[in-house]
């Protein structure tokens, strides 16, 4: 217990696990962000007590990013390695983050192809380039790679980008903290999959 929350290491079995899940208020949640962040296996509590786990560990968490990443942290500023220790993840901005730094992120087995599919995936995608301004640049020299094959989906994405935030404001003002309701912006990303296709 740390912070009021529940914190798992290592291997736990299935009925101690769901047990554990059980003695949950309702209010509290399994963060899977933090249990990375910790290197942990889960790591349940209120969304407070992990918000003050997160700010407490993230330094720490940077410094063995650092470490594992080598070499390769150089070519990182301090935003990247930030969200890359402690940002909100998920496979298309994963993606999005390999593409544009060229750093792959020790956790992401993914490819390219982890396209942003709905809003919530537009959303960390969104986080990743407000967090991390400095790749803000890159998502300019990226759109110009429209007619590159295996990256033309992502370009016209760059190119788009600002009218696809500006509809995500407009349908989800608050999209920092959730994307539901921009049932348009997914519409929007849909429109993408017709050019991989093409």
């Amino acid at each position: 217990m740390r912070e009021g929350c529940r914190i798992v290491y290592g291997h736990m079995p299935l009925p101690e696990f769901l047990a554990l899940v059980g003695q949950a208020s309702d209010r509290e949640v399994l963060h899977a962000g933090t249990a990375r962040m910790l290197e942990a296996s889960a790591v349940i509590g209120l969304p407070s007590a992990l918000a003050r786990l997160r700010r407490q560990e993230t330094p720490a968490a940077i410094e063995r990013l650092r470490a594992r990443l080598g070499r390769a942290a150089l070519r990182l500023d301090p935003h990247a390695l930030r969200w890359l220790a402690a940002g909100e993840h998920g496979p298309a901005s994963l993606a999005l983050f390999l593409l544009l730094t060229g750093v792959r992120p020790r956790h992401y087995r993914g490819t390219l192809r982890d396209f942003p599919r709905d809003a919530n995936a537009f959303r960390r995608c969104r986080l990743l380039i407000e967090q991390v301004p400095s790749l803000r640049q890159a998502l300019a020299v990226l759109a110009e790679r429209v007619h590159e094959p295996g990256v033309a989906e992502w370009a016209a994405l760059a190119q788009s980008w600002d009218d696809i935030c500006a509809h995500m404001d407009f349908e989800a003002p608050d999209w920092r903290y959730s994307a539901a309701g921009a049932s348009g912006t997914t519409a929007v990303l849909a429109c993408f999959r017709e050019l991989e296709a093409a």
